[in-house]
């Protein structure tokens, strides 16, 4: 009987052990929902939806994927306006691959994440995230038609549906918005920032302003300075105001400036400038209502111009440099403004283009609307002698130059540093004018200038209004001390014989020194050296203070300094 059962019980643990592994695949297998994220990518002419990115939780066998397993669906609706529906339909999937960062352009055999690429350029496929002057809030659906993706570690999953959980556009997600009385506006900030930074002021074009989120969207005027590669170049913060046409929108625009200088953040002496078609002509508005404030302008196809001989004399001296397609509607109005007033403005520079092309990818050479003028100058477009726009704009300073100062002293003496510096100024109508400026000098070391000291040095000082230091070059001066120290020694009240001791050792430092047929500045350095240590040999038993002592010791040790420089 117990025989009986034990076979029974075997046969039945042994029917359970065949089935383990169809049980562990049907979990595996069981149906559940992936989560993935929007990845948005900020191109020249606009930003686009570029890829999805799934996490599937754990290693999966890219092998396993195909574009075939994947249908994408998006429904994009204005943020403003929730009820108007900008595009429903499909994406193109041009790609899927796996990876083990949650990003783009990293693919692997394995991965965590599940890449779902998309075009990088497109017309109405539903890749753009904004259109008409509107940003979308896109809503993406995705529907898995395969059979299984496959795990590294044996199992699969087939997965029921997938989930949106969040939108990340590396550069645009950096920008922040705000409003000042009634101005709306987006910032970045260059978090890394030690110090005041330059500052890139941006007026979108006609159209693009009908809400807060598109005027950095479409194309990138405002958004190319804060890309990773242009940061690490030229360290800067944004500005992209929205809908600043008139002078008292300027007033709005110079108070947020304002606030950003005074918080430490914005270099007062380099805010540049720019905008293209409507943001050029609001450019020019800006410096009319602020002739002598920024360091350089780029109106890019400006609606917009001096309006007249006195505005252009106001910005005669400022660094301008316009730009304008052959094609452009824009094009006569901005070749007169440059022949009526460009005789006016002293520092300014018309560029025109023959065509609005972008040969970089994704754009591959593509040739873009005449008015767009700003793609090419913001991305590509390079002068046989000014290079690019951003880099023509970083050179740019209201501060010219800063006046050299040097300052001689004597060994132990701190040195005396004027109260002002001239400082050199770009003002916008009358050119470079030297100013005095108020300087704070950084404190001293007092060993700088002491006998063991560089001999010359540099001290910093900040100047009003101003990021760039002025800098101060100190020469310290080390004298023969040697008739100061015998006119000391001749004054103390110790015994002769110590007292005459110590003037030998003096006097025969003098009588090397004065040898002109022979070099004997060593015996001298070792007379001076052993008047020292005897100095010191004094102030044990009583016969010196240690004030007396150490300012003898300084005394013959500036005087061997003179005599080794």
């Amino acid at each position: 009987m117990y025989k009986k059962g034990l076979v029974v019980n075997l046969l039945v643990g042994f029917i359970l052990l065949l089935n383990i592994p169809s049980v562990f695949a049907a979990d595996d297998t069981t149906d559940t929902t992936l989560p993935f994220i929007l990845q948005n990518k900020n191109f020249a002419f606009h930003e686009r939806t570029d890829a999805v990115i799934i996490d599937a939780g754990k290693e999966v066998k890219g092998s396993s994927l195909s574009t075939s397993d994947f249908d994408v669906h998006v429904t994009q609706t204005r943020i403003v306006e929730p009820d108007y529906v900008a595009y429903d339909g499909p994406r193109e999937v041009i790609d899927v691959y796996t990876s083990q960062v949650k990003g783009l352009g990293s693919p692997s055999d394995t991965g965590r994440y599940i890449v779902i690429d998309f075009p990088d350029v497109g017309w109405g496929d539903g890749g753009s995230t904004s259109d008409g002057g509107y940003t979308f809030d896109s809503q993406y659906t995705i529907t898995y038609k395969g059979t299984k993706i496959d795990y590294v570690n044996g199992s699969s999953i087939v997965p029921k549906e997938f989930k949106q959980t969040d939108v990340v556009s590396p550069v645009l997600d950096k920008f922040k918005y705000a409003n000042h009385n009634g101005l709306d506006y987006s910032y970045f900030y260059n978090e890394d920032a030690e110090k005041p930074l330059p500052l890139v002021v941006f007026f979108h074009g006609g159209g693009q302003g009908n809400d807060i989120y598109t005027p950095i969207r479409f194309s990138n005027g405002g958004t190319v300075w804060a890309n990773p590669e242009n940061q690490d170049k030229y360290p800067s913060h944004v500005l992209a105001p929205r809908d600043a046409t008139t002078p008292a929108a300027m007033q709005n625009v110079k108070a947020v400036i304002d606030k950003m200088i005074a918080d430490g953040k914005v270099d007062p002496n380099r805010v540049y400038i720019t905008g293209f078609s409507m943001g050029g002509g609001s450019t020019w508005t800006f410096l009319k209502t602020f002739p002598d404030f920024a360091a350089a302008a780029a109106p890019l196809c400006p609606a917009g111009g001096p309006d007249s001989v006195e505005n252009a004399k106001a910005v005669a001296y400022l660094p301008i440099w316009t730009f304008v397609d052959v094609k452009d509607f824009l094009y006569e109005s901005v070749v007169n403004n440059d022949k009526i007033y460009g005789p006016y403005l002293k520092n300014s520079m018309l560029s025109i283009l023959q065509e609005n092309r972008l040969d970089h990818p994704p754009y591959n050479g593509h040739v873009f609307d005449g008015h767009a003028v700003w793609l090419p100058v913001y991305n590509e477009y390079v002068h046989p002698e000014r290079g690019m726009l951003i880099d023509w704009l970083f050179s740019q300073s209201k501060i010219k130059g800063i006046s050299e100062v040097e300052v001689k002293t004597a060994s132990g003496v701190a040195p005396a540093l004027p109260e002002t510096v001239a400082v050199d100024v770009n003002h916008s109508s009358t050119g470079v004018v030297t100013e005095k400026r108020p300087v704070v000098w950084n404190a001293i070391d007092p060993k700088s200038y002491g006998n063991d000291g560089p001999g010359v040095f540099k001290v910093e000082g900040t100047l009003e209004g101003t990021v760039e230091k002025a800098v101060a070059t100190v020469t310290v001066e080390y004298r023969n001390r040697i008739a100061d120290l015998k006119e000391t020694v001749a004054g103390l009240e110790i015994v002769h014989g110590n007292k005459n001791a110590l003037m030998v050792k003096l006097n025969h430092a003098e009588k090397l020194l004065a040898d002109t047929r022979h070099d004997k500045s060593a015996q001298a350095v070792e007379s001076l050296n052993a008047f020292a240590v005897q100095v010191n040999n004094f102030v044990k038993p009583g016969k010196l203070t240690e004030e007396q002592a150490n300012e003898m010791t300084e005394a013959a040790k500036e005087t061997i300094r003179n005599i080794r420089n």
